[in-house]
Protein backbone atom coordinates (compact mmCIF):
# COMPACT_ATOMS: atom_id res chain seq x y z
CA UNK A 1 0.00 0.00 0.00
CA UNK A 2 1.29 3.46 -0.81
CA UNK A 3 1.08 6.14 1.84
CA UNK A 4 2.09 9.59 2.90
CA UNK A 5 5.05 8.14 4.74
CA UNK A 6 5.92 5.02 2.86
CA UNK A 7 8.53 2.38 3.37
CA UNK A 8 11.90 3.19 1.91
CA UNK A 9 12.41 -0.35 0.69
CA UNK A 10 12.49 -0.48 -3.07
CA UNK A 11 9.30 -1.20 -4.96
CA UNK A 12 8.90 0.21 -8.45
CA UNK A 13 6.00 -1.91 -9.67
CA UNK A 14 2.47 -1.50 -8.28
CA UNK A 15 0.99 -4.31 -6.22
CA UNK A 16 -1.73 -6.22 -8.10
CA UNK A 17 -4.51 -4.41 -6.22
CA UNK A 18 -3.01 -1.05 -7.15
CA UNK A 19 -2.78 -1.92 -10.84
CA UNK A 20 -6.50 -1.09 -11.09
CA UNK A 21 -5.77 2.42 -9.82
CA UNK A 22 -3.08 2.82 -12.49
CA UNK A 23 -5.37 1.52 -15.25
CA UNK A 24 -8.13 3.95 -14.26
CA UNK A 25 -5.66 6.82 -14.09
CA UNK A 26 -4.46 6.09 -17.61
CA UNK A 27 -8.04 6.28 -18.86
CA UNK A 28 -8.91 9.40 -16.85
CA UNK A 29 -5.99 11.58 -17.92
CA UNK A 30 -6.77 13.87 -20.86
CA UNK A 31 -4.26 14.32 -23.66
CA UNK A 32 -1.27 16.18 -22.25
CA UNK A 33 -2.79 15.95 -18.78
CA UNK A 34 -1.10 16.62 -15.46
CA UNK A 35 -1.69 14.61 -12.28
CA UNK A 36 -0.45 14.31 -8.71
CA UNK A 37 0.05 11.19 -6.62
CA UNK A 38 -0.40 11.99 -2.92
CA UNK A 39 1.75 9.84 -0.63
CA UNK A 40 3.74 8.29 -3.44
CA UNK A 41 6.04 6.02 -1.42
CA UNK A 42 8.35 4.29 -3.91
CA UNK A 43 6.73 6.15 -6.81
CA UNK A 44 5.28 3.05 -8.44
CA UNK A 45 1.93 4.66 -9.30
CA UNK A 46 3.12 7.80 -11.13
CA UNK A 47 5.99 5.93 -12.76
CA UNK A 48 3.61 3.32 -14.17
CA UNK A 49 1.26 6.02 -15.43
CA UNK A 50 4.01 8.04 -17.10
CA UNK A 51 5.63 4.98 -18.62
CA UNK A 52 2.38 4.36 -20.48
CA UNK A 53 1.40 7.98 -21.19
CA UNK A 54 4.31 9.83 -22.73
CA UNK A 55 2.13 12.89 -23.29
CA UNK A 56 1.43 13.31 -19.56
CA UNK A 57 3.34 14.88 -16.68
CA UNK A 58 3.03 14.40 -12.95
CA UNK A 59 3.96 15.32 -9.42
CA UNK A 60 4.55 12.93 -6.54
CA UNK A 61 4.39 13.92 -2.88
CA UNK A 62 5.34 12.23 0.35
CA UNK A 63 6.06 13.32 3.90
CA UNK A 64 9.10 11.03 4.03
CA UNK A 65 12.23 12.44 2.32
CA UNK A 66 13.82 8.99 2.07
CA UNK A 67 10.78 7.72 0.21
CA UNK A 68 11.07 10.60 -2.25
CA UNK A 69 14.76 9.88 -2.79
CA UNK A 70 13.93 6.29 -3.65
CA UNK A 71 11.04 7.35 -5.88
CA UNK A 72 13.39 9.67 -7.71
CA UNK A 73 15.84 6.85 -8.35
CA UNK A 74 13.02 4.64 -9.57
CA UNK A 75 11.84 7.39 -11.92
CA UNK A 76 15.34 7.72 -13.35
CA UNK A 77 15.61 3.95 -13.76
CA UNK A 78 12.32 3.86 -15.66
CA UNK A 79 13.05 6.84 -17.90
CA UNK A 80 10.28 9.17 -16.65
CA UNK A 81 12.22 11.51 -14.36
CA UNK A 82 11.98 14.40 -16.84
CA UNK A 83 8.17 14.40 -16.50
CA UNK A 84 7.82 13.75 -12.77
CA UNK A 85 8.35 16.37 -10.08
CA UNK A 86 8.73 15.50 -6.40
CA UNK A 87 7.65 17.52 -3.38
CA UNK A 88 7.93 16.78 0.32
CA UNK A 89 5.01 17.50 2.59
CA UNK A 90 1.91 16.20 4.30
CA UNK A 91 -0.80 15.58 1.70
CA UNK A 92 -1.78 18.86 0.02
CA UNK A 93 0.77 20.71 2.12
CA UNK A 94 3.37 19.60 -0.41
CA UNK A 95 1.71 21.54 -3.25
CA UNK A 96 2.29 25.11 -4.36
CA UNK A 97 -0.53 27.63 -4.37
CA UNK A 98 -0.58 27.72 -8.17
CA UNK A 99 -0.58 23.97 -8.70
CA UNK A 100 -3.60 22.60 -10.55
CA UNK A 101 -4.18 19.11 -11.88
CA UNK A 102 -6.47 17.18 -14.17
CA UNK A 103 -6.27 14.17 -11.88
CA UNK A 104 -5.45 13.42 -8.24
CA UNK A 105 -4.57 9.84 -7.33
CA UNK A 106 -3.70 8.29 -3.99
CA UNK A 107 -3.33 4.94 -2.29
CA UNK A 108 -3.41 6.21 1.29
CA UNK A 109 -3.26 4.29 4.57
CA UNK A 110 -6.74 2.83 5.06
CA UNK A 111 -6.45 0.24 7.82
CA UNK A 112 -8.06 1.16 11.14
CA UNK A 113 -5.63 1.63 14.02
CA UNK A 114 -6.83 -1.38 16.01
CA UNK A 115 -6.50 -3.70 13.03
CA UNK A 116 -2.90 -2.76 12.18
CA UNK A 117 -1.54 -4.78 15.08
CA UNK A 118 -3.34 -7.90 13.84
CA UNK A 119 -1.79 -7.85 10.36
CA UNK A 120 0.51 -10.60 9.18
CA UNK A 121 4.17 -9.80 10.01
CA UNK A 122 5.16 -9.64 6.34
CA UNK A 123 2.65 -6.81 5.91
CA UNK A 124 3.02 -5.09 9.28
CA UNK A 125 6.82 -5.09 9.17
CA UNK A 126 7.32 -4.13 5.52
CA UNK A 127 5.92 -0.60 5.88
CA UNK A 128 6.15 1.70 8.91
CA UNK A 129 2.95 2.00 10.92
CA UNK A 130 2.16 5.45 9.57
CA UNK A 131 2.04 3.93 6.08
CA UNK A 132 -0.71 1.55 7.17
CA UNK A 133 -2.68 3.33 9.87
CA UNK A 134 -5.69 5.27 8.56
CA UNK A 135 -6.86 6.36 12.00
CA UNK A 136 -9.52 4.97 14.33
CA UNK A 137 -11.93 4.17 11.49
CA UNK A 138 -9.41 3.93 8.63
CA UNK A 139 -10.91 6.98 6.92
CA UNK A 140 -8.66 9.77 8.17
CA UNK A 141 -6.70 10.32 4.93
CA UNK A 142 -9.88 10.21 2.82
CA UNK A 143 -11.38 13.04 4.87
CA UNK A 144 -8.35 15.17 4.05
CA UNK A 145 -8.34 14.28 0.36
CA UNK A 146 -12.09 14.72 -0.14
CA UNK A 147 -12.13 17.93 1.84
CA UNK A 148 -9.32 19.66 -0.08
CA UNK A 149 -9.05 18.03 -3.51
CA UNK A 150 -11.38 20.49 -5.27
CA UNK A 151 -8.95 23.32 -4.48
CA UNK A 152 -6.28 21.67 -6.60
CA UNK A 153 -8.29 20.31 -9.52
CA UNK A 154 -8.94 21.98 -12.84
CA UNK A 155 -12.62 22.22 -13.85
CA UNK A 156 -13.86 18.74 -14.68
CA UNK A 157 -10.93 17.14 -12.88
CA UNK A 158 -11.12 13.78 -11.19
CA UNK A 159 -9.96 12.00 -8.04
CA UNK A 160 -9.10 8.30 -7.84
CA UNK A 161 -8.35 6.74 -4.45
CA UNK A 162 -7.64 3.14 -3.57
CA UNK A 163 -9.75 1.83 -0.69
CA UNK A 164 -10.20 -1.17 1.56
CA UNK A 165 -12.73 -3.74 0.37
CA UNK A 166 -15.37 -2.56 2.88
CA UNK A 167 -14.92 1.21 2.52
CA UNK A 168 -16.68 1.96 -0.77
CA UNK A 169 -19.85 3.44 0.69
CA UNK A 170 -18.10 5.44 3.41
CA UNK A 171 -15.48 6.97 1.12
CA UNK A 172 -18.09 7.71 -1.56
CA UNK A 173 -20.14 9.56 1.07
CA UNK A 174 -17.15 11.71 2.01
CA UNK A 175 -16.71 12.84 -1.59
CA UNK A 176 -20.44 13.45 -1.99
CA UNK A 177 -20.43 15.61 1.15
CA UNK A 178 -17.51 17.57 -0.31
CA UNK A 179 -19.54 18.40 -3.43
CA UNK A 180 -18.10 15.89 -5.89
CA UNK A 181 -20.33 14.23 -8.47
CA UNK A 182 -20.39 11.15 -10.71
CA UNK A 183 -19.01 9.07 -7.87
CA UNK A 184 -18.45 5.39 -8.51
CA UNK A 185 -16.80 2.41 -6.86
CA UNK A 186 -14.64 0.23 -9.09
CA UNK A 187 -14.05 -3.44 -8.32
CA UNK A 188 -10.78 -5.36 -8.62
CA UNK A 189 -10.31 -8.71 -10.34
CA UNK A 190 -11.51 -10.48 -7.20
CA UNK A 191 -14.80 -8.59 -7.36
CA UNK A 192 -14.00 -6.48 -4.29
CA UNK A 193 -14.46 -2.72 -4.03
CA UNK A 194 -11.01 -1.25 -4.67
CA UNK A 195 -11.13 2.31 -6.09
CA UNK A 196 -13.45 5.26 -5.58
CA UNK A 197 -13.73 7.67 -8.51
CA UNK A 198 -15.13 11.18 -8.07
CA UNK A 199 -15.47 14.17 -10.42
CA UNK A 200 -15.01 17.82 -9.56
CA UNK A 201 -18.15 19.64 -10.74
Amino acid sequence: MGSNSASTRQRSKPRPDTELLVDLALKALPEGGRFVDLGTGSGCIPIAVLANRRDASGMATDINPRALEMAGRNAERNGVADRLLFSQGDWFGALGSEDRFDLIVSNPPYISSEVVETLEPEVREFDPRVALDGGPDGLGPYRIIAGQAANWLRPGGKVLVEIGYDQGAAVSALFAEAGFGRISVEKDLAGLDRVVSAHHI
